[in-house]
């Protein structure tokens, strides 16, 4: 099996009890099976402690509930009193993984980091856009039909972010207006024309020619109040997205060099979702989306760019129901023009 990892993944290194956003606050813990019968047979006051406080959620999954915002076996120093005891092999599954993430495509698994973490976001930013490609044992599985043209299209999507040439704007709606050709081939029963496409977009750089778009601060609008909808997992998002009504009018552009890795994040992180249900535009438009609310609302965040960006992808990445209503709607509600207003930095 072949395995894709950014550049940067063995770079990290969690920042334990210096971390300003823990993860071990805002939701309740899950504990694996496994992890769940090594507490059963613990010895000892902390195996007494950690069956009491172990219990089972609605969906007869265990848990640790919060204590307050907190995982009860959260020290005052901010570190897992779990892993200080008995080490990293005794936490749970989530927590020996996270921020990992990890999608496997029959050949290919491909790894990587979640920038809600502030030790990721740091490396996402700070770190020129590349992947590096390795050989596993793992068995390989059978790769899904629209994997290889998927990885092609995601390759030009990328090349088309990353082409300073041309504004940051400009390439933003160039992977709109990519992703849009995509999406057709691919409603059409078509994958196999995607190569062809995509030496037309490697020849030429598209570029809008007297396009009818709607008022960009309407635009931005209907964006936030979707996002305001949506479960609030924190409320510093929510005041975070109120606040930033009143900057729709003059808009920040995210920052050039950070603005085009966010975005090649989000494109690496979501775009071949579309080999189970097809649908790449979406995706595309949540790379787009993303990456100018996070220059929006960059100025109300004491640490700027950096800050908005990893509060997004907590609130957005970090629930299921979120990224599964936003994919709604935006395959519903809003059009390409209005996203195309959006990325018209």
């Amino acid at each position: 099996m072949d395995i894709r990892q950014p550049t940067y993944f063995s770079a990290f290194r969690c920042l334990a009890g210096d971390c300003p956003h823990t993860c071990c606050t805002g939701w309740e813990v899950p504990i694996d099976p496994r992890t769940a019968q090594l507490y059963q047979a613990l010895p000892g006051a902390l195996g007494e402690r950690l069956r009491r406080l172990l219990e089972t959620d609605s969906q007869g999954e265990s848990v640790f509930r919060l204590r307050g915002k907190f995982c009860p076996f959260l020290t005052q120093e901010k570190l897992c009193e779990i892993h200080l005891t008995l080490g990293q092999e005794a936490t749970g599954e989530i927590c020996r993984s996270h921020p990992r993430f990890s999608y496997d495509f029959g050949a290919l698994r491909e790894v990587g980091l979640c920038a809600s973490c502030p030790a990721v976001t740091r490396l996402v930013l700070e770190t020129e856009p590349g992947f590096v490609l390795s050989e596993d044992a793992a068995p390989a599985g059978e790769a899904p039909a629209l994997l290889s043209p998927l990885l092609l299209a995601r390759e030009v999507a990328m090349e088309l972010v990353l082409d300073r040439e041309f504004p940051m704007g400009r390439r933003l709606q160039a992977l709109l207006l990519f992703a849009n050709e995509v999406q057709v081939l691919l409603d059409q029963g078509q994958p196999e024309t995607v190569p062809q496409l995509c030496r037309v977009y490697q020849e030429g750089f598209p570029l809008l020619e007297g396009e009818d778009l709607p008022p960009r601060e309407e635009a931005l609008e209907q964006c936030l109040k979707a996002l305001l909808d949506l479960e609030i997992l924190e409320p510093q998002w929510r005041e975070l997205l109120l606040a930033g009504r009143s900057r729709c009018h003059s808009p920040a552009a995210p920052p050039q060099v950070m603005g085009e890795r966010a975005a090649v994040y989000f494109l690496y992180r979501h775009w071949l979702r579309g080999v189970w249900d097809g649908d790449v535009l979406s995706w595309a438009e949540f790379a787009v989306l993303a990456t100018v609310l996070s220059g929006l609302l960059a100025p109300l965040q004491e640490e700027g760019f950096p800050g908005a960006l990893r509060l997004l992808c907590l609130e957005l990445e970090h629930s299921p129901g979120n990224l599964a209503a936003l994919q709604d709607w935006l395959c519903q509600s809003v059009s390409l023009p209005q996203l195309l207003a959006v990325a018209q930095i």
